[in-house]
């Protein structure tokens, strides 16, 4: 499943949005925990699909696809939800790496993927041109994960802070190029928004069902 809208090219199955989107509004039938945790790793692969370049599309596809490994998107801080002009995470160039800092909150799948798409401020004198995009792998020196939060619902899917303490990143794990967070971000959930409605479609079928199992 993990790979519906990803090429064949890269490992996948080559449908697109629509058929992952009739993926999650199954998935969401039976327990929307997951349904959001499977949402969410495509939500950190899409970046990398629509923006990457060849060698990260064949370096971090393939297994996503795969499911061997989940992702998750970094964009959300205290002071800044969808609003990447916001944001307060710092990449800073020190030679051929940036050097992160700062902190993203509630983030999906959080602590339990291994590749993380991530937006940090790059010049902070542009607003949301400022912004660019990169991919972080679990294991790098400098990121680490808040507690699990305790959540009302939803409780399969994890939910955690990734925290950057001069975390250095390759520029090759850039994203595009230096400005266009924003961009990568917008596309995204170009991508994936639709997927958030269809949750509730699933879910609400699923209760329809449950319901009339139970008054039968």
């Amino acid at each position: 499943l993990f790979g519906i809208y990803i090429p064949e090219e890269y490992g996948g199955l080559g449908f697109g949005n629509l058929e992952n989107c009739l993926a999650i509004e199954e998935l969401s039938k039976h327990c929307i925990g997951v349904s959001v945790s499977f949402a969410a790793s495509g939500l950190g692969a899409y970046p990398i699909l629509l923006h990457g370049n060849e060698e990260q599309k064949k370096k971090y596809l393939p297994p996503i696809a795969s499911g061997k490994k989940i992702a998750a998107f970094g964009l959300t801080e205290s002071g800044a939800g969808s609003d990447a002009a916001a944001i307060r995470t710092t990449a800073v160039r020190d030679g051929n790496e940036y050097v992160i800092n700062g902190v993203k909150q509630w983030i999906t799948n959080g602590g339990e993927a291994e590749i993380y798409s991530i937006v940090a401020k790059t010049d902070k004198s542009k607003g949301a041109r400022g912004a660019s995009a990169f991919i972080i792998e679990k294991d790098t020196p400098g990121f680490t994960f808040g507690k699990k939060e305790k959540k009302l619902g939803i409780r399969t899917s994890a939910t955690r802070e990734l925290v950057f303490e001069d975390c250095r990143v390759p520029k090759e794990n850039m994203i595009g190029r230096e400005g266009v967070g924003f961009i990568v971000t917008m596309k995204t959930f170009d991508q994936t928004r639709p997927g958030i409605a269809i949750q509730g479609v699933g879910l609400a079928q699923g209760a329809l069902d449950a319901v009339i199992e139970y008054a039968r």
